[in-house]
């Protein structure tokens, strides 16, 4: 049979092959050689003669790495592999590695090196393949796997030689480092050494597709090795090395050539200041070889180490040459004079015209006001500038305050951080208080202090508000500076951190804060009316506010005592409701004087809403609301049964749509207490159908908030479906309004999809904006979110017996919730299968109302459980634990969650996380062990979910044995779940490459990613996305900066890529890589992956479980 049922002349590897270079003879011995059919006969290999797959010949390498897959990999025959192989390396030697991606199930120089071994031992031998199976690791590691030490691994001088002689025919480059390390390893002058002085008298680099420098380099530090063994190689090493003395450096270090120093530290030709800057740079690495290379220059050119070390720009490398000199106990010039001297130089370049003023201040000749007169007009020239790393390294003194204070005076926009960090080594983000102490300690005005600092931050593409949160509480500390501060004259970034600043100590700088109450800026207003809110011994000066001349004072007073509360201003609100011109804070004092009246006693507050329905409304004002009620509309009764007036129901549109920070409205839901609940929520719904018809325009965003706040639950269903379609459809921002509005509605199904949302979602601003929203609830409550998470969940209406009584009039229906989200129904005691229709003897309107609530409570029910069934299975992955108190309330007092506390087997924990009982609870409420004996719980412990990683095989099947003896079905597989456990080498790894090679067809990929909750990564070029994404947060904590801390872990899935949007109706095949783990929030471009081992097992356990059903089977336990 031909290879891959293919006959002679169809293989398109053998097509591709000729595009490679091959001849037609060289061909005809492949497809010879891949019919398996016939037995190998690898004599035919010897006569061919192998070409450099670098000479620039290899095109269309994706289609042969596709070719080879299709037509060898997937025949999963160990002969056919072996074959193949055997000829690459017949046709090209050490660089068959070009054309191995398809068979590297694992990424690393060694597994391609066994492969080779295995199937070059049938034609070349045993010894002769492992010679060449170290040949291929070599070239791997160095051109692919990027192994920088695969080379520094043997310390046989004899086998590099014989392995660089393998390698020399295709990958010349390669095997110069080979040559170099044999050369390094020998003491003297043998048959090796020899025979690779010959090699290298003969060789000079050829034309290659690897960079030429890269060749002269590779061969100019093999030729530095030789220079100790031959005069030749010494003068040709002499005369081609002069122009690359820190190239040939850098390759010898990192490949531990270190003989071809000693030849470079002795030749006055080579041994110049770029080298000895070099050496000096990496010294400050710790490497034990250079310090000895440093001290025999500075012995002996010590006139040139002195020079070098003064013309450096690299402080550290300027640490590591002074204290080289002073070890010797030759004269060393003073460090910081050294490095002043370079930023002397720096200043003449980038100042020219104020360079000698500046320099001046530098050293303290001239005060700080002077040198601000100066800046004032300078022209910053920061081209070619050199990185200057004074803090890292001589840390914080007057000389670099000075320095700091003059940097920060450039107008240089976007680039004013790096330039800054570049040239100081002092970087603002999370140093903010080091920034503050050193501009005030060179004496700079806390006006322009602040206005400096706010630049940078306004500045930053990321991390702007936690860093002007820090800066602001590290200005704070000053408080003598921050007295003097005047705010007018700052942009309004700085007088935002200014109000940040004084929310330190708001009775120091009481009158600093009243006198920014106008402030224009929408920023500064926000911070305002957040502390000003939070001083309610402040009466007195908010309620005058309602008496100024300036519109935005008033304003002001108002966003306050929104905040506050309206009855303790009732008096104020009434006097300024009066004498108010402008019509929108008139509108909102008159929605503020109905939450004051709301807020008084019953009897007090008669007819006060009529006069709140004739003020919203007067004056054309409802037009705003008008296309409400266009077309029919549904007919909204008060609680007596008659019907609203319109203007009543534009009153309450009103209180939204007149809204400015859009939240709750106690004026509205006064008004609303006073309508019919059930047909408030029909024309709700209705009023947010015209919205959709409308075209959901943000300019009336407000409907999100009434029909979330009054539509009832179910507007949640409608209100899920929507952020849905959003956030798929380019509308993230109106689809995160919509879950603040869901948030606020009080409604606990819908904090509960809120709930949901935060922890899976595929936009991320909808998701972000769940999370906020969920988090702002909870501070509200004084609650964690998880917490928070626990009070949501509804208990639809059961009480802690399990009963809710359904009543039809005459008669009532008890419905008791039993395991299982089981409904059971009776009738006094009988029992019946379903709730039954009204009857004529019903209360019609009674029985109408119960079906109605039965049938909504059924939809909920369906809904809550599976909500709550997912979000266990997650606490059984992230280790959530709950304190006893908590626990009994979330699933012994809540109907819905008794049947989960029933069905799953619980842990007590100790402090530590440790796994100190099991129990199952009863329908009874007691607790019972694994012996079925009911226990008291260690009052000190915390509950949890045991995962069956906790359990032995014989308690596994103790508890399985006690549940079926009470015939309780596991809400979810949890004893029978599979387990899934580190292997050693994975624990200390920091990827999972059980799943490297898994083949599956791209459409099926996604499709089942998507629905086990991952994401695709990041298009790249031409569409393509190349990894999946999960993020499981366990928890969140509020750090002191107002930033949240997220622990959990974020997983990564590498594979092939395929398009982010569909073409393909059939997809392609595309190939698993590997899994790596890292922390939640991580940037997947720059940061890097955890170890593995870092990771829970039980998380490792349920990660590997999600994925196995997914992708197929790894070794599984």
């Amino acid at each position: 049979m031909i290879f891959a049922n293919h006959a002679a002349g169809e293989s398109k590897l053998a097509e591709l092959l000729v595009k490679q270079g091959l001849s037609e003879e060289n061909v005809k011995v492949f497809e010879t050689l891949m019919d398996t059919e016939k037995p190998a006969d690898y004599t035919l290999l010897d006569k061919m003669e192998a070409v450099s797959a670098y000479d620039g010949r290899v095109t269309e390498l994706s289609k042969f790495h596709q070719a080879a897959k299709v037509e060898i990999v997937k025949q999963k025959s160990e002969e056919l592999t072996n074959r193949f192989l055997c000829f690459l390396w017949a046709a090209f030697g050490a660089s068959s590695v070009v054309f191995t991606d398809s068979f590297l199930t694992k990424w690393k120089a060694d597994f391609c090196a066994e492969l080779f071994v295995k199937a070059l031992t049938a034609w070349k031998g045993a010894e002769q393949a492992k010679l060449c199976g170290k040949a291929i690791a070599a070239v791997c590691g160095t051109t692919k796997t990027w192994d920088s030490d695969i080379i520094k691994k043997n310390t046989d001088a004899e086998e590099d030689a014989a392995i660089a002689d393998i390698v020399y025919p295709t990958s010349d480059w390669v095997s110069m480092m080979l040559y170099a390390r044999a050369l390094e390893l020998s003491e003297k002058e043998n048959a090796v050494v020899k025979h690779i002085i010959e090699v290298l008298g003969a060789y000079y680099p050829k034309d290659s597709s690897a960079p030429i420098r890269v060749n002269k380099v590779t061969y100019h530090v093999a030729l530095g090795e030789a220079a100790r063994f031959d005069k030749k190689m010494l003068a040709k090493f002499n005369e081609l090395a002069a122009n690359h003395t820190k190239e040939i450096a850098e390759t010898a270090v990192r490949r531990d050539c270190f003989k071809v120093l000693e030849i470079m530290d002795k030749s006055d030709k080579l041994c110049d200041k770029e080298y000895i800057g070099f050496l000096a740079a990496n010294g400050r690495y710790n490497n034990a070889d250079i310090p000895s290379h440093l001290a025999y220059i500075a012995k002996n050119r010590t006139a040139l180490f002195t020079d070098t070390l003064k013309g450096l720009t690299d402080v550290a490398a300027v640490r590591v040459m002074a204290e080289t000199l002073q070890k010797l106990g030759l004269p060393c010039p003073d460090i910081n004079d050294a490095v002043s001297e370079k930023i002397e130089e720096f200043i003449r370049k980038t100042l020219p015209h104020e360079a000698d003023k500046v320099i001046e201040y530098l050293y303290g000749n001239i005060d700080t006001a002077e040198i601000l007169e100066v800046l004032k007009n300078a022209q910053w020239r920061t081209s070619g500038r050199t990185d200057i790393d004074y803090y890292g390294n001589l840390g914080i003194d007057d000389f670099f305050s000075r320095y700091y204070t003059v940097l920060m005076q450039a107008e240089l926009g976007y680039s004013k951080n790096w330039f800054i960090k570049d040239v100081t080594g002092f970087e603002l983000v999370k140093r903010e208080d080091k920034c503050f102490d050193m501009l005030f300690r060179a004496g700079l005005p806390v006006n322009t202090a602040v206005a400096c600092v706010a630049e940078c931050v306004e500045n930053l593409y990321s991390d702007r508000e936690p860093t002007r949160k820090r800066a602001a509480d590290a200005l704070a500390e000053h408080a003598e500076e921050l007295e003097k501060l005047e705010t007018a004259d700052l942009s309004a970034p700085a007088r935002q951190m200014a109000v940040m600043a004084f929310d330190h100590d708001p009775k120091r700088y009481k009158e600093k804060i009243m006198a920014m109450v106008e402030d224009s800026s929408k920023a500064v207003k926000t911070e305002l009316v957040s502390l000003l809110s939070r001083q309610t011994g402040w009466h007195d000066e908010i309620a005058e506010l309602l008496t100024r001349k300036k519109a935005a004072a008033r304003e002001m007073a108002v966003s306050v005592i929104e905040k506050q509360g309206a009855e303790m201003y009732k008096d104020a609100l009434n006097a300024a409701f009066e004498k108010e011109k402008s019509a929108k804070i008139k509108d909102r004092i008159a929605l503020l004087i109905g939450a004051a009246v709301s807020q008084k006693p019953e009897e007090e507050s008669s007819g006060a809403p009529v006069d709140i329905v004739a003020e919203l409304t007067k004056g054309g004002k409802a037009k705003k609301v008008a296309w409400c009620f266009e077309g029919a509309h549904k007919e909204v009764t008060n609680a007596d049964g008659t019907e609203a007036p319109r203007n009543y129901l534009e009153a309450l549109l009103m209180c939204y749509a007149a809204m400015t920070n859009f939240g709750v409205s106690p004026t509205a839901n006064d008004l609303a207490e006073k309508l019919d609940k059930r047909s408030l929520e029909g024309f709700a719904a209705e009023v947010f159908g015209k919205w959709l018809d409308n075209g959901a325009q943000a300019k009336t965003k407000w409907v999100l908030y009434f029909a979330a706040i009054h539509g009832g639950n179910a507007m949640v269903d409608d209100f899920m479906h929507y952020i849905k379609y959003w956030g798929e459809n380019s509308r993230g921002a109106i689809a995160s309004e919509a879950v603040r509005a869901m948030a606020l509605s009080g409604s606990t199904t819908a904090l509960m999809n809120v709930d949901g949302m935060s922890r899976k979602f595929k936009n991320k601003m909808v998701r972000g904006a769940a999370a906020e929203a969920l988090r702002n609830a909870a501070e509200e409550l004084g609650l964690t979110t998880e917490e928070l998470a626990d009070r949501i969940v509804p208990d639809l209406g059961f009480d802690e017996n399990m009963c809710r009584e359904f009543d039809f009039g005459p008669r009532q229906f008890k419905v008791y919730l039993a395991a299982g989200s089981e409904l059971q129904i009776f009738s006094g005691d009988k029992q019946v299968k379903n709730l039954p229709k009204p009857g004529v003897n019903d209360d019609a309107e009674k029985a109408a109302a119960a079906s109605a609530d039965f049938k909504e409570m059924k939809k909920q029910l369906k809904t809550v459980a599976a909500n709550q069934k997912a979000r266990l299975e997650s606490v059984l992955m992230n280790d959530r634990k709950w304190s006893q108190d908590g626990w009994n309330a979330l699933f012994v007092k809540n109907a819905v969650m008794h049947g989960f506390a029933i069905g799953l087997i619980w842990g007590l924990y100790d402090e530590n996380g440790r796994l100190t009982e099991t129990f199952r609870y009863t329908e009874e409420g007691s607790f019972n062990s694994i012996e079925d004996e009911e226990i008291e719980l260690s009052p000190s412990g915390s509950i949890g979910l045991v995962h069956p990683l906790e359990l032995t095989e014989e308690q596994k099947a103790q508890w399985k044995e006690q549940l079926e003896d009470y015939e309780i079905v596991q809400p979810f597989p949890q004893l029978d779940r599979k387990v899934y456990r580190m292997t050693d080498e994975e624990r200390k790894s920091q990827a999972i490459m059980r799943f490297d090679g898994i083949e599956l067809n791209s459409l099926s990929l996604i499709g089942k990613m998507t629905k086990a909750g991952w994401y695709k990564g990041q298009a790249e070029d031409a569409g393509f996305f190349y990894y999946f994404w999960r993020e499981d947060v366990s928890c969140r904590t509020k750090q002191s900066d107002g930033s949240y801390l997220a622990e959990g872990v974020l997983a990564y899935l590498e594979f092939s890529g395929a398009s982010i949007v569909n073409y393909d109706f059939e997809g392609e095949d595309v190939t698993i890589n590997k899994l790596e783990l890292y922390k939640p929030g991580a940037d997947l471009y720059r940061a890097q992956p955890v170890t593995v081992g870092e990771v829970s097992d039980r998380y490792f356990s349920e990660l590997i479980m999600q994925l196995t059903a997914v992708l197929g089977k790894p070794e599984e336990e």
